[in-house]
């Protein structure tokens, strides 16, 4: 008896686990994959969807943080001044696009903007995410990159 309980757990243990790994997502072998050539027109970066919208982008940094470096294009309206609802700076028409470091305050920035009633308001991430996209970033306190 007591070596039947010991067949039938294993042959039980052995199905749970042939189970849990056919259930894993297969992962495509890295030798069958084919990397598609693109140049930067046929990828549009953050940059180009905000143009093509008429948006607004706005760095919710500190100014000093903004002048060290920032997007190209971006306003800088820091997350202070958002949180007292100071909105003299920002076109509630036209989309809004929020950016800061990693985009946490990008976050707290797009959740008060909202329960301020704006819409159409973006959480983009940080700058790291921006460069990603291919998308220049400044080294001044001037609002577009030289």
């Amino acid at each position: 008896m007591k070596r039947l309980m010991v067949i039938i757990s294993t042959i039980l243990l052995i199905s749970i686990g042939v189970f849990f790994m056919n259930s894993q997502p297969n992962k495509p072998d890295s030798a069958n994959l084919k990397i598609a050539e693109t140049t930067s027109q046929e990828v549009p970066t953050l940059s180009d969807e905000i143009k093509s919208v008429n948006g607004q982008l706005i760095d919710v940094r500190e100014p000093s943080e903004y002048k060290t470096s920032h997007a190209d294009g971006a306003v800088n309206i820091p997350l202070g001044d958002i949180l007292k609802a100071d909105y003299s700076k920002i076109d509630s028409k036209r989309p809004i696009y929020l950016i800061c470091r990693s985009g946490n305050r990008a976050g707290q920035a797009k959740t008060a903007l909202e329960k301020a009633g704006f819409a159409n308001v973006k959480n983009i991430g940080g700058l790291i995410d921006w460069q990603k996209q291919g998308d220049k970033v400044c080294g001044t306190a001037s609002q577009t990159c030289s």
